[in-house]
């Protein structure tokens, strides 16, 4: 906005310098603090937190699904679906950049309600129900406590002879055993399986794995990745050792290359699946039912290994 007045300066710098000069200096500090204040707005309405609320729904949030692969029939079957969002100049944008956003908005249970029943939609119109798919869903910590929490898998647990629902949980200070294993009853209940998540990164208790009640524990990655010889994997062994000793299902992540996944096949006692951009990367649906569609018929081999490369966008599990 600009504004614009005619007079003569000589008559009025003669006649009443100083308050020319106030005037001056005032309309200059005004001019100042208006344009801060306008370039503070444009700040906040073009920041990646407020294009992310302005545009929070189910038309910008996507889903994408990284195999999960049974090490002793080399089948894929199993997915851990996640989070893509699609900024409004087309890009794609990645969960740790606004997954802070949505917990700091409180809006994680709807956040999850949002991908869930996505991911049952895409995966429905792709998956025959030749046999149930386990398909993993990364929970908020917070969320435990909502009683809502069981309810956003109702679509797989009604769909129950194709899909097996399973919430991701990770170990917080926040949540003691008893209480945590309450709220995975009532998710149990509810028809949805239970891993614990990143065992062995960051907060990890030995005694809750023992006393917690889940049907499987998904080891991190940094095990996946440990050369041979190091502490690491050393860890990696005793971990296997103790999980199997409880009867849970083991998935290791972070399997990048042939080596560590041959390793992963011949170890014993033997780990049930892995997961790694070795076998693929998270892909969009058409290519997660096209790898799972040829490690069913036998071409598993060709298949390990697709997803190596930039992202583009009959057996039952075992989990007892």
């Amino acid at each position: 906005m600009c504004v614009s007045v005619a007079a003569p300066i000589l008559p009025l710098l003669a006649n009443g310098w100083p308050i020319v000069v106030a005037v001056m200096i005032f309309a200059a500090l005004a001019a100042m603090g208006v344009a801060s204040q306008l370039r503070a707005a444009l700040k906040r309405w073009w920041s990646l937190e407020s294009r992310f609320l302005r545009t929070f729904g189910s038309e910008t949030l996507h889903c994408v699904y990284q195999p999960i692969m049974n090490l002793k029939t080399g089948e894929i079957e199993a997915c851990e679906v996640l989070a893509r969002w699609r900024d409004i100049d087309g890009s794609i944008v990645y969960p740790d950049c606004f997954i802070p956003i949505i917990e700091k908005s409180g809006r994680t249970l709807e956040f999850t309600r949002i991908i869930v029943d996505r991911a049952h939609r895409e995966l429905s119109q792709a998956i025959a129900g030749d046999a149930p798919l386990l398909v993993t869903f990364n929970v908020f910590p917070g969320d435990l406590h909502e009683p809502g929490l069981s309810s956003v898998f109702d679509a797989f647990t009604a769909d129950a002879g194709r899909f097996i629902p399973v919430a991701e949980l990770v170990e917080t200070e926040a949540i003691d055993v008893k209480t945590m294993q309450s709220r995975i009853d009532i998710l149990r209940a509810g028809g949805v399986k239970v891993l614990i998540d990143d065992f062995g990164a960051g907060y990890s208790n030995i005694k809750n794995l023992v006393e917690l009640s889940v049907d499987g524990v998904k080891l991190d990655r940094s095990f996946g990745m440990a050369p041979d010889g190091t502490v690491a994997a050393r860890m990696l062994d005793l971990a296997i050792e103790m999980i199997h000793a409880t009867g849970q299902s083991i998935v290791i992540e972070g399997i990048e290359n042939e080596e560590r996944l041959e390793q992963m096949r011949r170890h014993h006692p033997p780990v049930d699946y892995v997961q790694g951009f070795h076998l693929s990367r998270p892909v969009d649906i058409a290519a997660f039912q096209k790898l799972r569609a040829e490690a069913a018929s036998g071409n598993g081999a060709a298949a390990v290994g697709a997803g190596a490369g930039p992202v583009r966008e009959p057996h039952a599990l075992a989990f007892a």
